[in-house]
């Protein structure tokens, strides 16, 4: 191609960022499915703060959620649309770890350029999910302003991607249970102890435990000490505090991350269904550069 940024950038419905940097930017969403009772919904953008405060509502009532995964057709559709133009393609993808979506659009890339041979098209495992895939795409955005080549882009994302840290806390055990990630029992007694887990994505892409506080206060500090100890101001200062439905707790939180780093850019975002799904109101977490291995 004659621009060696002249690609499009793509990236799926889990992420969390501001709407406007998908606008601006002309970035492609993949679209997602979830699950509210048996009743499916797609979600083709980043969804308002009352569509999803509808959403947990509907959670807290008792509504049982769920996702489904993309399809490796759903993306060879989709990835075809920028190939018929002959158009490269850059494509973050919600982590391996937590689903398939990254194979399925391997599968349908591959399946792209074999009927397009001119075209590339890269697929980036971003190892996390929700403002983690929106502070890389933020990333790659700028990369391609500057002129990046489309592979150079793909290599520096995934070195990136293990350079961005997820703290978070779930405030009901009961969403983890529905999920298969923690037993009844334990479900069962860390809420008569009101124990909040406070979790991470290691470098694998999966989620891992790596506390139990008792009550939210010293769960948001445990996130907070988490964030100090592992951010690395020499790289990039964005941070993004997602928060499901709890908007006056992530405010407090960005609050206090800027009082630690006055140097910060925090967004304060939503966190959509099919992250949200699985996690349940409440859930609050610090996204932000550095040493994702602290704790």
């Amino acid at each position: 191609m004659s621009n060696a940024a002249d690609y499009e950038i793509y990236i799926d419905a889990s992420l969390d960022l501001d709407y406007s940097w998908i606008e601006e930017n002309g970035i492609h969403i993949i679209p997602m499915k979830y699950v509210i009772d048996d009743k499916e919904y797609l979600m083709d953008r980043p969804q308002t703060e009352e569509e999803l405060k509808i959403f947990y509502d509907k959670m807290r009532a008792g509504s049982i959620t769920g996702t489904s995964q993309i399809t490796p057709y759903t993306y060879e559709q989709l990835f075809s649309e920028a190939a018929a133009e002959k158009k490269d393609i850059l494509y973050l993808a919600l982590s391996s770890g937590l689903s398939s979506t990254y194979d399925s659009s391997l599968t349908g890339a591959r399946a792209v350029m074999e009927d397009h041979p001119d075209v590339r098209i890269e697929c980036v495992d971003t190892l996390g999910g929700t403002g983690g895939m929106g502070l890389l795409l933020m990333l790659a955005i700028k990369a391609r302003k500057e002129g990046m080549s489309l592979s150079d882009n793909a290599a520096m994302l995934r070195d990136s991607a293990l350079k961005v840290c997820y703290w978070f806390m779930v405030e009901d055990l009961i969403y983890l249970k529905r999920g298969g990630r923690i037993s009844s029992t334990a479900a069962f007694a860390g809420s008569v102890l009101n124990l909040k887990p406070v979790l991470k994505i290691n470098d694998e892409g999966k989620l891992v435990n790596i506390s139990k506080q008792r009550g939210v206060p010293r769960a948001v500090k445990y996130l907070l000490e988490c964030y100090q100890g592992a951010v690395d101001t020499a790289l990039e200062n964005d941070v993004i505090v997602a928060h499901a439905d709890c908007r006056e707790r992530a405010e407090k939180l960005a609050e206090e991350v800027r009082r630690i780093n006055p140097a910060a850019r925090i967004q304060v975002c939503p966190m959509g269904p099919v992250i949200g799904a699985h996690t349940g109101p409440g859930f609050v977490a610090v996204i932000h550069f550095g040493n994702r291995n602290y704790r």
